[in-house]
């Protein structure tokens, strides 16, 4: 007979276990789920430690003074593997076979390196690697675009570095790297070996002042031993727009190419999260086309610097202009020293040696009159725009003095050195254009006055109005024509920096009828200037020229000098603010721009202000988190001061309940900064909670009302990620506390409690998915 005590003791151990194993996989799940990718980390920290290298372990490779092995395995360290986007990295090497033969020659170079993009996270063969096959030639064009793969030397220490472009799938698709396929780089250490043998024997380095060079290790018939010795890293990529459905997008914006960096973050993220806000986003599309498209109705939001009455546009419905990041125009450079063939870290250009390069004054070639020798090119005799003047930048007594320790440039780039630009109307250009204008000795020399050594502006552009949007061709002799070549959209200023590539042609046509493009300038004979965007300069890590503010400082787009530009703003009343170029602050960088979402106030439907609204609160709060990961605001931007965020909160408000502010009360032209002299703080820092507090709005369709995104909101669908953790914790504590509570109760009492406890944890669900905006998919 059994005992009447049974049916309860039975319930009663089950569910103490039950609530055991819940709860402690609950808080086994929370670690891992607070620090994704944190796992994959620590799995390779255990080799890497045991071999004390940080990063990559390798072979032992070839030490031609001992003629044997070096005594350490070799090691690569990268300075970033996973979130990649179109960005350059920075690898670096140690206990490798040191480098015979400086700068780096495919012929001549003994034991180089080779660094490349593959496919996949184990390539086969160097097949698999976009340009590995390439004989170690720097550059050149391949089926899927420009090679991307990199050439460094190995000092005598046995240690190197070099960068090299991450591409995507976008940028090329025989490599097709995007968030679903991982790539690879390998660091394939030039080793030579007997590589004529059949097989090649490479263990034989009797060879090596022959075999131990690019042009047969990084080749496609002669790199078995160099190959074998390669070290893979793995790459992992982040989310892109791509992923995102943007055929019911909530809204269009466009505008700003400066913010695409931005953008991309933030769009994929938003799109990814928990309600999915789908943002269809322009970026090929310049600030004031933008700015008429939105007064048109043609889009949405409009991404700008300066406002629509700027440009004389007139708008129908209201706006605000709401700060939604801060960056910087950039002057960025390939320099290289004739000496060591290494990147110059250090250059300044003034304002008027920056409108020397943006008009082409310098008389390259001596093609100026009096012509000289070699004579000009038959048929077109002189440029007479030019004539008298220095013939290169590197000769211009004003860079020298500036520049002391800089030396011409050997090669292909001492012939010109014209910047690439972007081309149309841009904000970009405006800035740069007004940072000249504002200094007499640039003004004067624009308008047509000697410089101290007797150098004259190219007559073609005397007495050109700037401040301007658009930067023109104006010098009509063909050699300078073909040359000066602006491009568009922006991201193909970079692109062509980081090829070593400049957008100019030859004036004469090939035997094709066409007009061949200027040959890649290989690193070691680099003359390249670029104009473009701080975040683009941080991405392809650009060094960036030091130029003057008007304290006559010379200073480089740091975040603190841009944090001091802010706080030197002025406005015109339209609800957009400059920085002041008339203020002497010693640490403001002067080429600092705020970037402003122009949003309707006025005409637009509940569901799309509310989508627009919840944006502005994101990008003020938690898109201003400083990071690689998707959603977070990459190098290069400047997160947006506390005072900006606040009146980017109070726009989202006027946007959501379509107030028809065209000025944003307390905030719509006072100075940004925190006082003279003093750098805003971050808004992260200082605005806990991060989001205004705005009604919900419900979209329509009996959907979940929208609430705005909290600053700690960094990922997506966060509260879905601890949901399951949540779960099992209060699951295991309600069985424990169950179980104890069912000790000595009859089982009418016991099955109506667990009935109670169903209907709460129910009722408890429900408020939760309220709560948090989550719902049942149907």
């Amino acid at each position: 007979m059994r005992s009447p005590s049974l049916p309860a003791f039975r319930p009663r151990r089950v569910l103490a276990l039950a609530g055991l194993v819940s709860l402690i996989g609950g808080l086994l799940m929370l670690p891992s789920l607070a620090h994704p990718g944190r796992a994959v980390a620590s799995a390779a920290a255990p080799a890497a430690a045991a071999s004390g290298c940080p990063g990559f372990t390798g072979p032992q490779l070839w030490d031609p003074s001992t003629g044997k092995p070096l005594p350490a395995a070799s090691c690569v360290t990268v300075d970033q593997t996973s979130s990649l986007v179109n960005q350059m990295v920075q690898v670096t090497w140690a206990n490798f076979t040191p480098s015979v033969n400086a700068p780096y020659g495919p012929s001549s170079t003994l034991y180089p390196v080779m660094i490349a993009e593959c496919v996949g996270t184990n390539p086969a063969s160097s097949s698999d690697c976009y340009g590995a096959t390439n004989g170690g030639v720097t550059g050149g064009s391949g089926p899927s675009g420009p090679m991307n793969t990199a050439y460094a030397l190995t000092t005598p220490t046995g240690t190197g570095q070099a960068d090299i472009e991450i591409d995507t799938t976008a940028e090329n698709q025989f490599l097709g790297c995007d968030q679903k396929h991982a790539c690879s780089l390998v660091v394939v250490p030039a080793q030579g070996g007997e590589v004529l043998a059949s097989p090649p024997n490479c263990a034989d380095h009797s060879q090596d002042s022959v075999f131990a060079i690019g042009q047969l290790d990084f080749g496609a018939t002669f790199n078995t031993c160099s190959w074998a010795d390669r070290i893979v890293i793995p790459l992992s990529f982040a989310p892109t727009p791509s992923v995102c459905n943007f055929k019911n997008a909530a809204f269009t914006a466009a505008g700003s190419p400066m913010l695409s960096r931005a953008m991309a973050s933030w769009v994929a993220h938003l799109c990814l999260g928990s309600r999915g806000l789908s943002i269809q986003y322009n970026a090929e599309v310049a600030e004031p086309l933008a700015v008429q498209e939105a007064a048109s109705g043609a889009a949405d939001v409009a991404l700008t610097t300066e406002p629509a009455s700027a440009q004389q546009i007139v708008t129908q419905r209201h706006y605000l202009y709401a700060p939604v990041a801060v960056s910087a125009v950039s002057i960025a450079y390939w320099v290289d020293s004739p000496t060591t063939g290494l990147p110059v870290t250090s250059l300044k250009l003034d304002q008027r040696l920056a409108l020397k390069l943006l008009t082409q004054s310098y008389n390259f070639q001596n093609e100026g009159v009096p012509c000289g020798a070699p004579p000009p090119p038959v048929g077109i005799g002189c440029d007479n725009a030019v004539d008298g003047n220095p013939q290169t930048l590197f000769a211009d007594p004003e860079f020298q003095q500036l520049n002391p320790t800089v030396q011409p440039v050997s090669g292909l780039g001492s012939a010109f050195q014209v910047p690439t630009v972007e081309s149309g109307q841009s904000d970009m250009t405006w800035t740069v254009t007004r940072w000249i204008a504002a200094n007499a000795d640039a003004a004067s020399f624009l308008n047509g006055q000697f410089d101290p050594s007797g150098m004259h502006i190219n007559t073609d552009y005397e007495n050109t109005p700037y401040p301007t949007n658009a930067f023109a061709a104006q010098d009509s002799y063909p050699v300078i024509q073909h040359r000066y070549s602006p491009l568009f959209p922006l991201n193909l200023v970079p692109s062509f920096q980081v090829e070593n590539w400049e957008p100019g042609t030859s004036w004469e046509k090939d035997q094709t009828g066409n007009f061949p493009k200027d040959p890649i300038q290989p690193p070691g004979q680099r003359a390249l200037f670029a104009i473009l965007d701080q975040a683009d300069a941080a991405a392809f890590r650009f060094p960036v020229a030091e130029i003057p503010n008007t304290a006559g400082a010379y200073v480089q787009p740091a975040r603190s000098a841009m944090a001091a530009a802010l706080t030197h703003m002025s406005g015109n009343g339209s609800g957009t603010q400059q920085v002041d170029l008339a203020n002497r602050d010693k640490a403001a960088y002067p080429l600092t721009m705020v970037i402003y979402a122009m949003v309707p106030t006025s005409g637009t439907k509940h569901k799309q202000a509310a989508a627009i609204a919840e944006f502005l609160d994101y990008a003020a709060g938690a898109g201003q988190k400083e990071g690689v990961q998707p959603g977070q605001l990459p190098p290069g931007y400047l997160p947006l001061p506390a005072s900006l965020a606040a009146k980017t909160r109070k726009d989202a408000t006027a946007v959501l309940n379509q107030t028809g502010a065209t000025h944003t009360p307390g905030g719509g032209t006072t100075n940004p900064g925190t006082g003279s002299g003093s750098s805003p703080t971050p808004s992260p820092s200082t605005s806990p909670g991060g989001s205004v507090s705005l009604p919900g709005v419900n979209p329509g369709d009996g959907g979940p009302p929208i609430s705005m995104v909290p600053l700690a909101h960094v990922s997506p669908a966060t509260i879905t990620r601890y949901a399951l953790p949540a779960l099992l914790i209060l699951g295991g504590l309600a069985a424990l506390a169950g179980s104890s509570s069912l000790v000595g109760a009859d089982p009418a009492e016991a099955a109506a409690r667990l009935r109670r406890l169903r209907r709460d944890g129910a009722a408890w669900s429900r408020k939760a998915r309220l709560r948090f905006g989550l719902r049942r998919k149907s």
